[in-house]
């Protein structure tokens, strides 16, 4: 598994170099998880800072495919002789030889904001009985005109890895008969794993690119534009919390988890435009009577029976208990508000048509009668909105507790 590329190397990969390259490479990875959503990849997964500075990795094939990434933020141009060019190749190559013996497929990409230079004959080049072309390497590598650039790359790439390796290796001759062995061939088989991105978007302009493609799918899963900078927040802070991880596999963010941010943000958002507004409402009602449920029902039927005053006080218990492990509070007000209102107005009208033979018949009556009613107005409410119980057992449950908070009774307090 790539996991295990350069494990014992001790050659500095560059990966944490800089503030400004981790930036860019942070900016890489998001850009390349939001890609992979808009073209709904579902099987990537990338990570920053492990074997190279942005990993991505396809599980969607039987074979694994990788991709591995080096970021370069310069203001000066780039010729093969430039030593971020020739470090880059050598990470390329190292990860690529082990890559070819366990048999997984492998693809580099070289990405930077700069341009390309023209090469000047110093170092290794003077010393080739060769002319230079007119046109730089690196542009000619790109447009795979191998039989032109090779000669010369080939030369300045074998002396500068033969030149790191002797700084860390125990046995430097196993370096040189390999890089030796290498045919014009397979020299070419290696390069076209490369893709050089020249003249690329700045960190300045990735972090608008980003924020366009948040703001896309913001659009596309119905998510109000006001959260896209929260958004781009959240995942940023993903990224760099999944670069402390040790294993990995836990390095690594799959495409799943930033597409579950913009479900949660879509649910949410769902939940507010049914959202009843009078949950408002309910913290404004005025509660004078501390009188209990049992206190209620005792002080209009002194008779009321204990064991049944227990059942009800274990439903108005129950009641809570639902109430309390519900996942929108403000749901759970605009609910509690409307069986309140349902109860309020019918309560009066009863008190008054029985005056006061409150019988356990008659208060077990009037909570039937405010149960219907309330059951009907919160069921009408859940055309409109998004309401949090509409079964009768918990509105049973919701005018109990009316009661017993201090909401409703079936007299003033004396």
């Amino acid at each position: 598994m790539i996991g295990n590329v350069i494990k014992d190397e001790k050659i500095n990969t560059d990966a944490n170099s800089n503030i400004k390259g981790i930036g860019l490479q942070k900016l890489r990875v998001f850009d390349r998880l939001l890609e992979a959503i808009l073209k709904n990849k579902r099987s990537i997964m990338c990570a920053m800072e492990y074997i190279d500075d942005v990993i991505e990795m396809d599980i969607s094939e039987e074979k694994t495919a990788y991709t591995t990434e080096q970021n370069k933020s310069y203001s000066s141009s780039f010729s093969m002789n430039s030593h971020e060019v020739k470090n880059s190749l050598r990470i390329f190559f190292d990860t690529w030889r082990v890559i070819v013996e366990s048999a997984e497929s492998i693809n580099f990409v070289f990405y930077t904001n700069t341009t390309i230079k023209q090469e000047y004959k110093t170092g290794v080049l003077k010393e080739l009985d060769l002319e230079l072309p007119e046109e730089p390497l690196l542009k000619l590598l790109i447009e795979k005109r191998y039989s032109e650039s090779l000669p010369f790359i080939i030369p300045i790439f074998r002396e500068y890895y033969i030149d790191q390796h002797k700084k860390h290796a125990k046995d430097i001759d196993i370096y040189i008969e390999m890089i030796d062995s290498m045919t014009f061939e397979k020299w070419i088989e290696f390069f076209e794993l490369i893709e050089w991105k020249f003249g690329e978007k700045t960190e300045i302009e990735l972090i608008a690119s980003v924020n366009e493609k948040v703001s896309m799918l913001c659009h596309i899963h119905g998510i109000d534009q006001k959260f896209v900078a929260k958004i781009v927040e959240q995942i940023i802070g993903k990224i760099e919390l999944h670069t402390f991880e040790k294993d990995f596999l836990r390095k690594m963010i799959q495409v799943g988890d930033i597409k579950c941010i913009f479900l949660e943000y879509a649910l949410e958002a769902k939940v507010q435009d049914k959202l009843d507004p009078i949950h408002e409402k309910w913290d404004d009602i005025e509660c004078s009577d501390i009188r209990d449920l049992k206190d209620k029902f005792l002080d209009v039927c002194p008779e009321y029976n204990e064991d049944l005053l227990y059942d009800l006080q274990d439903e108005y218990t129950d009641g809570v208990f639902e109430q309390r492990h519900h996942t929108n509070l403000k749901q759970v007000k605009a609910y509690n508000y409307r069986v309140y209102k349902a109860c309020e107005k019918l309560i009066k009208r009863k008190i008054a048509e029985i005056g006061e033979d409150f019988s356990p018949k008659r208060i077990a009556e009037i909570i039937d009668v405010l149960t219907d009613e309330a059951e009907v107005h919160v069921n009408d409410k859940a055309k409109t909105y998004q309401v949090a119980f509409s079964d009768r057992d918990m509105i049973r449950k919701t005018v109990l507790m009316l009661f017993q908070d201090c909401y409703i009774a079936f007299n003033e307090r004396e």
